[in-house]
């Protein structure tokens, strides 16, 4: 027997095992493909669901801090307050027909006599005495000022964003987007000398006196552009600090 031809019939891979092969190579792939391509998919909704958070966290935070100092103007009473503006009679709006929650609120956060981002400075020595004047303004010997800002939020449903303005004037500026809905709801005192909510909370339109206002609460759904995830509906009710105005 030719023993070169027996080595020849041993030598290499038959076609049938190089297809097994083929196979079990492309399985493994796939495998591997679908891994990456699920363990993608979990990470951008877990990032998708990590921002709308995110968001929302961040949006009720800030008009948490500015509606617990909404109407904080200043050590002494209303009486005592010289050039008193309107705006401070009703230091919480909420417009339902625009979509409106307007906002007089301190900035006193920043620090006593920190006033470059005031619309009104309230200048008072905290004894008996008490003025305010528009735009920024500088305390005198023994007194302190303290910024006053209105700040307004403004629910565009059209197209879907929160807006901000600051001033009164001026156009609003997107704050956020992908805002499905915003309400505010108040919870009322019976009485003006009630300091404890009575009942359920109520829409704006129903607020009989604004005096009466001890609480907001704020409900807004975020969706993902993307729709990666459902809508996040996020909310706080913020119990308010200054009703003796």
């Amino acid at each position: 027997m030719d023993k070169r031809n027996v080595c020849d019939k041993q030598a290499g891979i038959s076609v049938v095992e190089m297809l097994v092969a083929l196979a079990l190579g492309l399985i493994l792939v796939l495998g591997v493909v679908q891994l990456f391509t699920s363990s993608k998919r979990t990470y951008q909704i877990q990032d998708a669901a990590a921002k709308l958070q995110e968001d929302g966290r961040y949006v009720l935070t800030r008009m948490s801090q500015e509606l617990r100092m909404a109407g904080m103007f200043g050590c002494l009473a209303a009486s005592n307050i010289a050039n008193r503006p309107a705006a401070f009679d009703d230091p919480i709006e909420w417009d339902n027909g625009t979509g409106t929650l307007r906002i007089v609120t301190s900035n006193a956060t920043r620090g006593v006599g920190t006033t470059t981002n005031a619309d009104w400075t309230l200048v008072t020595d905290c004894r008996t005495n008490a003025t305010v004047q528009a735009g920024v303004a500088a305390p005198g010997a023994g007194q302190v000022a303290l910024p006053v800002r209105l700040v307004e939020y403004r629910f565009d449903a059209d197209a879907g964003e929160l807006l901000f303005r600051g001033g009164g004037a001026g156009a609003f500026t997107t704050l956020m987007s992908g805002v499905q809905s915003m309400n505010v709801s108040f919870g009322l005192a019976a009485a003006v000398e009630d300091s404890y909510v009575s009942g359920n909370y109520v829409a704006g339109a129903a607020v009989p006196n604004p005096e009466l206002i001890r609480s907001v609460r704020i409900e807004i759904v975020l969706e993902d552009s993307e729709g990666l995830v459902s809508d996040q509906p996020y909310s706080v009710a913020v119990a308010l600090r200054n009703r003796s105005i």
